[in-house]
């Protein structure tokens, strides 16, 4: 069973061939009961215990879970490495098999490997660090095992080799390719790219009558649909080819190229892109925003720093709407108006498919027939439903006419929303704050922005108002650094929203309008406070990474309930389900919301309103 030991999970992932052997030869197994002490408090432990099977907790002298460990993770580090009694108690809360490492051997490896030592004294982004690269190794491996046919197939064009390089051309214009697959005069298959007719003409100097069976490369190399990709990408490595037929039956089902299997590597989204921009159709655009969660989960299981996540899906989030917009917008309103999305689509932190939030700014004097306006938001909203996009569950949409004004009557709305104060009007004015251009003419929402930062210079009662929603929830960490959870309908789960991602989203909110901040996206406003010295470099560092962090696992927890049909309740995480090193990054993360939630209290002092 020892040689069983799993070695890719940190630290043991650090260890050199021979320190993992002395781990196997040293290691015990040890069974205990529900109930069973397994670490008495006030007694120094002579293991490291490491979870087989079951679940242990921790409990303070209070008797209150302060932790939880269960397959894979270890405990207590701390007091072998301090050489000290634990103040607190471990014990099975479950039937708990577990591996035991003698103190002297773990300790020995802590004092000879530096990158073992390391990973115990990390900060939160080195945690940060660690978490990804494992989920990384695990996006590699399920490459290794993908399909052809997984990834995107160009539809296979076919011509004679009888057509002229002029004729061959204007086909891949016409159909939006970059390559053909050409019939030989001898009935070879041969393939003919964009580059060979570009090299034929201009470098070569031939002809454009030139016939392309006498440009093509025959005696290509060819791939079955159902072999791995992996294999895909040695057969082009090792002949220096960028496409592959893909064969099906005996016949060509596709064509593979370079550019989609780096794309598959990197989590399908050159798929999605290639779809949208060929859409010549809603339906065709449906098809493209039905690939959007497959995406999302590929990226988040091949452990993809979740930024970079929302800055893909945001950008193709956008194509979308724009693409759509172009379908149904007539011309007056693409050349009077300006399509926006608000909330978290405006600050590019949207991941899967939630509500509506859009609204539409009209030229003043466009002179726009109104029912020409309100036949294109019907339409556009039917489209985004059609797209499984939910209406918005506050209205903030284009078929709502309160979303759907001129510039002025913006204004007129902003002065309300800042001048009168009161829950719904701040509500309104944070997710227009967080408004982001679509399409049609960006100036009119330019136009807006400037006009709320001006009304807001020097007001210092308006902020100090606007940000008391700050501290509205409670951040679910404890006294004694233990996760808070739910007691009742959502029992043993944390609100990751309301206890982390609301607070930092709205404070750094408030400070970025407050100091004319022009950035929508939170991590943006973020580094643009740190820069002009309204946060501390090392805590803005901290906060970003503690934000990463909750996105990050509240989308961990979306695709989990997708997965299984559920719809409620997606804003919690169940914190039983996090392992070891999960959870550690948690309670960091909370105890810097803590943290940010006190300065911005001190900042406008809210406490003057508690």
């Amino acid at each position: 069973m020892p040689k069983m030991f799993d070695f890719t999970v940190p630290p043991f992932d650090r260890l050199r061939p021979p320190e993992r052997e002395a781990v196997i030869d040293a290691l015990d197994i040890a069974y205990f009961r529900s109930g069973d002490v397994i670490i008495p408090a006030d007694q120094k432990p002579d293991h490291l215990y490491v979870v087989i099977k079951g679940h242990a907790v921790e409990r303070d002298p209070d008797e209150e879970i302060v932790n939880t460990f269960s397959a894979k993770d270890a405990f207590d580090t701390m007091a072998l490495i301090k050489d000290e009694a634990p103040a607190n108690r471990f014990e099975a809360a479950e039937e708990v098999i577990a591996y035991m490492l003698p103190r002297k051997v773990f300790l020995t490896l802590v004092g000879d490997n530096a990158d073992f030592e390391r990973f115990y004294f990390q900060s939160l982004t080195e945690r940060l660090e660690a978490q990804a690269q494992l989920a990384s190794n695990r996006g590699m491996a399920s490459f290794m095992i993908a399909r052809v046919d997984e990834a995107y197939l160009h539809p296979p064009i076919t011509a004679p080799a009888t057509l002229t390089l002029r004729e061959a051309a204007r086909l891949m214009k016409q159909k939006r390719a970059t390559s053909l697959l050409v019939t030989g005069f001898d009935g070879r298959l041969g393939v003919l790219s964009g580059t060979d007719i570009r090299e034929a003409v201009l470098i070569d100097e031939q002809p454009l009558d030139m016939r392309i069976g006498d440009v093509a490369t025959f005696d290509i190399h060819t791939i079955d649909a159902e072999d791995f990709l992996f294999n895909a990408q040695i057969l082009m490595t090792r002949h220096g080819v960028k496409r592959l037929p893909v064969m099906k039956d005996g016949r060509v089902h596709g064509v593979l190229e370079l550019i989609d299997l780096l794309s598959f590597m990197s989590s399908h989204s050159h798929l999605v892109t290639t779809q949208v921009d060929r859409a010549q159709t809603i339906e065709d655009l449906r098809r493209a925003a039905d690939g959007m969660v497959p995406l999302v989960t590929a990226l988040h299981g091949s452990g993809v720093k979740i930024r970079h996540v929302t800055e893909l899906v945001t950008a193709l989030n956008r194509k979308i709407f724009a693409k759509l917009f172009e379908f149904l917008a007539p011309p007056p309103i693409r050349d009077h108006a300006c399509l926006i999305v608000m909330g978290s689509e405006g600050r590019g932190e949207q991941i899967l498919r939630t509500d509506q939030d859009n609204a539409l700014i009209l030229r003043d004097g466009h002179g726009i027939r109104p029912e020409l306006i309100a036949g294109f938001c019907g339409n556009f909203n039917r489209a985004l439903l059609a797209f499984d996009y939910p209406p918005c569950k506050g209205n903030m949409m284009v078929t709502n006419p309160e979303w759907v004004r001129t510039v002025s009557e913006y204004e007129d709305a902003l002065h309300r929303w800042i001048n009168v104060p009161s829950e719904f009007g701040h509500l309104n004015l944070a997710a227009f704050t967080d408004s982001a251009y679509v399409a049609g003419e960006p100036a009119l929402l330019a136009q807006i922005r400037d006009s709320l930062f001006r009304r807001l210079t020097d007001n210092q009662a308006f902020f100090s108002f606007f940000a008391r929603p700050v501290t509205m929830f409670d951040t679910p960490i404890g006294m004694f650094h233990q996760l808070l959870t739910d007691r009742h309908a959502q029992a043993g789960e944390l609100d990751i929203k309301k206890g982390g991602i609301f607070p930092i989203v709205h404070g750094i909110r408030t400070m970025a309008l407050e100091k004319h901040v022009q950035d929508t996206n939170t991590f943006q406003r973020i580094e643009e406070l740190a820069r002009i010295g309204e946060l501390e470099r090392e805590f803005a560092q901290n906060l970003s990474d503690a934000l990463a962090f909750l996105l990050d696992l509240r989308l961990k927890g979306r695709l989990e309930r997708q997965a299984v049909g559920a719809e409620d309740g997606d804003n919690f995480i169940q914190t039983r389900g996090l392992h070891k090193l999960q959870r550690d990054v948690l309670k960091d993360s909370l105890l810097i919301v803590k943290e940010f939630k006190a300065k911005v209290s001190h900042r406008y002092k809210l406490a003057a309103f508690s």
